[in-house]
């Protein structure tokens, strides 16, 4: 499991060994390696589209922003702890 703390400033990238599909109401993913599956709400199910390559988790957070209409305290704190619950379970590759 990934220890490192996300922040505003960290690049982060999706783990390739996860796999994915758009369902009706979300995403459904599963971990290669560790054969879990799991499920992401249609608002984590953007998060992840949105991280396709390196992005700054600053960049995501603006553009998120603009998407759902959220102020920028609320977008960030909660976009850092769906970030982090996803790096603990070894979905993301971090870039500090």
């Amino acid at each position: 499991m990934a220890d490192t703390a996300i922040s505003l400033e960290t690049v982060v990238s999706r783990n390739e060994d996860v796999l994915f599909s758009e369902v009706a109401d979300g995403m459904s993913l599963m971990d290669i390696e560790s054969g879990k599956y799991y499920h992401f709400d249609q608002t984590g199910a953007r998060i992840w589209k949105q991280i396709d390559g390196a992005m700054a988790v600053s960049a995501l957070c603006d553009g998120l922003q603009k998407e759902f209409d959220v102020d920028a305290e609320t977008c960030r704190a909660d976009t850092l702890e769906f970030l982090n619950e996803l790096s603990g379970l070894d979905m993301l590759v971090i870039q500090q």
